[in-house]
């Protein structure tokens, strides 16, 4: 289930309210280390965090429609197997805090230029939106493999949709051919006629809608083929990794856009180390 601040109805409210605010600003979201480390890869900071002699390091890849994905990587230089599972990790999200109008006197409406970064409930105010709730606790990472599983069932499934042999369409096509092969040397009535045509445009009509969802089922199969591989691929998954070894891979959060912070918790061992996140949105 989506959480509680993803939920359709939430969405289209906001969507509602959007289509309301006539020419509102929009903004370009954006996640970055709350304390510059000059630690790059694939062009990207990296937050850095050592707890046991442990390192790890987290960094803001992208955006989904409903999740936020970081990529984790740890290295373990002791002399002990640590065991690193992506459910363990949560993000704690934050907001800064905006100075409140006098007494009597009315909040105005902020107008951004072009390029300047301001904090949510700026934003939200900027778009006459309500600045939705904090979540309420810690947000947990998806844990990939039950996905992985849902999405390799869900291909066999649409796979053996696609590969199923239509009987009906054999048997409306085979009564066609067989009013057409009775039809040869005889004068049909027109009622005759018209009951063959009936029979073979159905059979026509019925093998291209036929068919139609045999490639549905065959495309549907190969996306989820392709979404569980690029899961099982590119995602962090439970490891135990050994002393001297590294891993890394994405990680899988429920976005939330009206939040200025996010605190990462990195599991190592038995504690946790924190990733100190800043999300900024920037007006377009």
């Amino acid at each position: 289930m989506l959480p509680f601040y993803l939920r359709p109805v939430h969405l289209l409210a906001l969507a509602g309210l959007v289509a309301t605010a006539g020419c509102a600003p929009t903004y370009e979201l954006g996640l970055k280390p709350a304390r510059p480390t000059q630690q790059f890869t694939e062009g990207q900071e990296q937050a850095l965090a050592v707890g046991d002699s442990v390192e790890v390091r987290l960094r803001f890849v992208c955006y989904e429609p409903t999740r936020v994905v970081f990529e984790a990587e740890y290295y373990n230089p002791t002399k002990r197997s640590l065991v690193v599972d992506p459910a363990d990790f949560k993000y704690q999200a934050s907001r800064l805090s905006v100075s409140e109008p006098a007494p009597g006197q009315k909040r105005k409406r902020p107008k951004p230029l072009p390029g300047t970064q301001v904090t949510a409930a700026e934003a939200a105010a900027s778009m006459a939106l309500p600045l939705p709730p904090l979540p309420p606790s810690a947000v947990a990472a998806f844990d990939p493999e039950p996905e992985i599983r849902a999405l390799s069932e869900r291909a066999e499934k649409e796979a053996a949709k696609a590969a199923r042999i239509d009987w009906l369409g054999i048997a409306l096509g085979a009564a066609s051919l067989a009013t057409d092969v009775a039809s040869i040397g005889k004068r049909e009535t027109t009622a005759q006629y018209q009951s063959r045509a009936a029979i073979h445009d159905a059979a026509v009509t019925y093998s291209a809608i036929s068919t139609a969802a045999k490639i549905g089922h065959a495309v549907t199969a190969d996306v989820m083929q392709q979404r569980a591989a690029n899961l099982q691929e590119y995602a962090l998954r439970k490891v135990t990794l050994a002393p001297g070894y590294q891993v890394k891979g994405y990680l899988y959060f429920p976005r939330y856009d009206a939040a200025d912070g996010l605190v990462v918790s990195a599991p190592v061992g038995s504690s946790a180390v924190p990733l100190e996140f800043v999300q900024v949105r920037t007006r377009r």
